[in-house]
């Protein structure tokens, strides 16, 4: 009797178990940002709204590239080139849109995204069609944006419309209590991100591609085609953290992040539990991760860490967590 209540109990831990397989990380990331905010409520005095805003927005810009690099990183590539991408869109938004009403804002925000989706799947066709890494090529695109960025907005400058900037900050400034917009925004876009790549064939291929290209191509999956999709994405997504940028700051500024941008959105990715490896993770996870990469310094500053070595403690953190989800896709592999 006991070997066939055994039994049964293992049958109905099973689902428990591939749940937690599936999406355990997922929610454990999304209780570790709620976890840092909680602490970072008892470093300040008056903590409330608009703190909580401040978090939202001003993070709004790593989670669109976190999720831009996690879009390209499904699919078995790398881009360190989103964050130039992000700063040419930025830069480029504020030349364009200074002055002009909200209507037109948004025509040129559109425009902006479709450009920067059309570029950067021109970078995947060249990984393609050269078949030199994706990091090699990448890199030379971050240059290659970084020089456009300056060749448009030489000094910070530009501008954006009073609505423009309420759509991303809940503010016509740019700063306030109002994160609503912010989550709105993220959310809309993400959760459709989400339902492409899991709900729809050219989704799923993404995931095909990333976790076994010859089997995936012998399935009849186009990997070139892919590849391209997933950079056009990518570059769409990057735009959009270009856009937050500009809204929050109501200027563009090339000079700003850029390198720094990039290296976040991989360690963002990481922590949300995408592997560099390919075809595993969720655009959802990364939504966490982005805002606690973005969220380290504001509480490190809070805990009266010296600024240069609260980007030694930023650095170990990537690092162990880096490590940590390298051993689980290890023990993974292995068990699997």
């Amino acid at each position: 009797m006991s070997a066939i209540s055994g039994a049964l109990v293992m049958r109905a831990q099973s689902p428990v178990r591939r749940w937690l397989r599936r999406h355990g990380w997922t929610y454990a990331v999304w209780i570790l940002l709620l976890v840092l905010v909680a602490y970072y409520a008892t470093l300040i005095p008056r903590f409330g709204g608009f703190q909580v805003a401040s978090i939202v927005n001003n993070g709004t810009p790593f989670v669109f590239l976190a999720v831009a690099q996690a879009v390209i990183v499904i699919a078995g590539g790398i881009d360190l080139g989103v964050g130039s991408m992000a700063i040419l869109t930025s830069v480029t938004a504020a030349q364009l849109m200074e002055g002009q009403p909200f209507a037109v804002t948004l025509l040129i925000a559109a425009g902006l995204v479709l450009a920067a989706a059309a570029i950067n799947a021109g970078v995947g066709w060249i990984i393609n069609k050269s078949r030199v890494p994706d990091i090699v090529i990448t890199l030379g695109s971050l240059y290659v944006f970084q020089g456009m960025a300056l060749a448009v907005l030489p000094n910070p400058g530009g501008g954006t419309s009073e609505g423009f900037r309420y759509l991303f900050t809940g503010s016509t400034r740019g700063i306030g209590a109002n994160p609503w917009p912010a989550i709105a925004l993220i959310s809309v876009t993400v959760l459709a991100l989400a339902w492409w790549l899991g709900k729809t064939r050219s989704g799923l291929s993404l995931y095909a591609v990333g976790s076994a290209k010859t089997p995936a191509y012998l399935s009849g999956i186009r990997a070139s085609r892919v590849k391209v999709l997933s950079y056009a994405v990518g570059g769409g997504f990057a735009a959009m953290a270009g856009l937050a940028l500009t809204a929050i700051a109501g200027r563009g500024n090339a000079t700003s992040f850029g390198g720094n941008l990039t290296l976040n959105s991989v360690a963002a990715i990481v922590l949300g539990g995408v592997a560099l490896t390919g075809g595993i993770g969720s655009v959802i996870a990364v939504i966490p991760a982005g805002l606690i990469l973005f969220f380290l310094s504001p509480i490190l500053t809070a805990m009266g860490v010296d600024p240069n070595r609260a980007q030694v403690v930023q650095g170990v953190l990537i690092v162990v967590v880096m490590a940590i989800t390298g051993l689980i896709e290890w023990r993974r592999q292995r068990r699997s």
